[in-house]
């Protein structure tokens, strides 16, 4: 692994210190108003560690109904598909283990019963990415910013609410399963949206963003890395426990339902209503937490907007931010190469979902799967917290886990590409398979979504850290739909799960380029330049 030098002595001019803001004015500018200093600093809410244990409330709020909407509810998707659904030419009912041949009604024809599932989430992607470039664009300016939070988490847990009243594996509940998941998804865009506004806000207030620009003066060090390792620290553990806040609302509802499933009597041989009923719950904590973080959660107000029309500032944001890439080429890079990695993941990750409950059966292996989605999120934790325990030991450079963890994606993925042909005994045909790639995948994962989020947030140039943070948000979503739909055309065309992994594949080693290419140290030299733009006309 590559090493980072030998620490040198910082220099002063580019140290981080306390964030100071400056006395309102009577400007409009929303750079006067985002970028002031002054002399005197004041005291601000956002610095307060009871600011943090809130909006660590509020990320632990979303996690029970994020753990069973991404787990459970594609497995009640699959399970009720798979019940309505018939062999293709015939009226014979599909089998419900092993290489299951099924299609569903879907539109004006018919689908294979997993190609159902993945066209939903590539509608879901596109739902979530045209809110998303549209709050992303003018979060920063909200002056209501805590309360829209607030309101679309309490949302997104109520639409979990009804899944417990639909009990019986018919059409008419599958297309409302449907309708549940699309609703969440798009609240989902919202509320997360405005969650992750809060990040840069709260790293700024620490001081992560406080830099002074170069000089020409000021030699350039070999690593700023090392020189700036104490606030690399800082930004790792802020990241991972964001990371872990969250898992652990999911282990709160996924435990539940391990547990539901594991004491009904239908649990097994069906364990269907188990997740209903886990979805549910898992809605009721978010309702209830969501509702607590509403009296504890600072609210942040924004600047001015300089354009009253909303759609207009929000394009013109996007289209600057786009123009600076030949300023501030390092983090383009990284975000490329991140929401490339991050769609190749996900869309990995449902796909094994899928296959494993199909090579563990269908209602028959349900509660072993409702223990395989729980320990998958414990073991992401312990992932993402064992490499912050790690980085400020080892004197590796954040990139070079970067590259280990990317490894770890490529060959799993690779794996599972084996399973095509029908002569290979291998590529996730057994459930030992699954088992062992939980071990290894999942804690890679958490740990390189952390890395990346530190990565990132030391390129960000000031005063632009929320555009930046939507930025990822928003070309994932944007073209995160792409992936699941040419899935979904795969799978309907060979009825193998192994198939659309290949997609994957070529992501995670387009992605692997752009880690590559990306430089660290440059970036955060670049980034304590000043931000330059054109001004945003007023629109009325």
């Amino acid at each position: 692994m590559e090493r980072i030098p030998p620490a040198q002595e910082s220099d002063p001019k580019l140290g981080y210190g306390t964030v100071v803001r400056q006395t309102p004015t009577s400007s409009n500018s929303a750079d006067d108003l985002e970028n002031s200093q002054s002399d005197v600093p004041i005291k601000n809410s956002l610095k307060t560690k009871r600011a943090l244990w809130a909006w660590l409330l509020v990320c632990f709020s979303t996690g029970p109904t994020n753990g069973v909407a991404g787990r459970y509810i594609p497995a009640v998707l699959q399970s009720v598909a798979n019940a309505v659904g018939h062999v293709p030419g015939t009226d014979k009912p599909c089998a419900t283990r092993g290489n299951i041949v099924c299609v569903v009604p879907f539109g004006p024809g018919e689908v294979d019963y997993n190609s159902y599932i993945l066209y939903l989430q590539a509608i879901s992607r596109s739902i979530e990415g045209v809110l998303t470039l549209l709050i992303a664009g003018i979060a920063d300016y909200g002056h209501y910013r805590k309360n829209l939070m607030i309101i679309s988490i309490i949302l997104f847990g109520t639409f979990a609410l009804p899944f417990a009243s639909f009990t019986e594996k018919t059409y008419e509940n599958l297309v409302t399963y449907s309708s549940l998941w699309l609703t969440l998804a798009a609240v989902s865009a919202a509320y997360g949206t405005i969650e992750s506004s809060y990040i840069p806000l709260f790293m700024r207030e620490s001081g992560w963003f406080d830099r002074t620009p170069t000089t020409s003066s000021t030699p350039t060090p070999a690593g700023n890395e090392m020189r700036h390792k104490s606030q690399m620290n800082i930004g790792t553990k802020a990241s991972v426990l964001a990371l872990v806040a969250g898992n652990l609302g999911s282990i709160v509802s996924l435990l539940i339902g391990v547990i539901i499933a594991n004491t009904s009597e239908s649990g097994p041989r069906d364990g269907y209503r188990s997740f209903l009923i886990a979805i549910t719950v898992g809605g009721s904590i978010t309702v209830a937490f969501g509702a607590i973080g509403w009296f504890f959660v600072p609210s942040v107000q924004g600047p001015k907007a300089p354009s009253k029309n909303l759609a207009f500032l929000a394009l013109k944001n996007q289209i600057n931010l786009l123009k600076s890439f030949h300023r501030y080429p390092e983090p383009f890079k990284l975000c490329i190469g991140w929401v490339l990695w991050n769609t190749a993941n996900s869309n990995f990750q449902s796909v094994l979902g899928l296959a494993f409950r199909e090579v563990s059966g269908l209602g028959t292996g349900d509660r072993l799967y409702t223990v395989y989605s729980f320990l998958g999120v414990v073991l992401a934790s312990l992932g993402s917290l064992a490499w912050m325990f790690l980085y400020p030991v080892f004197p590796w450079r954040m990139k070079s886990y970067a590259y280990f963890f990317i490894v770890i994606h490529v060959v799993w993925c690779l794996w599972g590409t084996l399973g095509i042909s029908n002569n290979v005994p291998i590529g996730f045909k057994h459930t030992a398979e699954f088992w062992v790639e939980l071990a290894l995948l999942n804690p890679a994962t958490s740990a390189l979504r952390a890395c990346n989020r530190v990565m990132y947030a030391a390129m960000i140039p000031k005063g632009k850290e929320a555009h930046f943070t939507g930025l990822e948000l928003t070309l994932d979503l944007a073209t995160g739909w792409i992936n699941p739909l040419v899935q979904s055309v795969i799978q309907d065309a060979t009825h193998n799960l192994r198939y659309p992994m290949l997609p994957n594949l070529f992501l995670f080693l387009v992605s692997s380029g752009f880690y590559f290419w990306f430089d660290v140290d440059k970036g955060i030299e670049d980034s304590m330049r000043p931000w330059e733009e054109d001004p945003v006309e007023e629109q009325n």
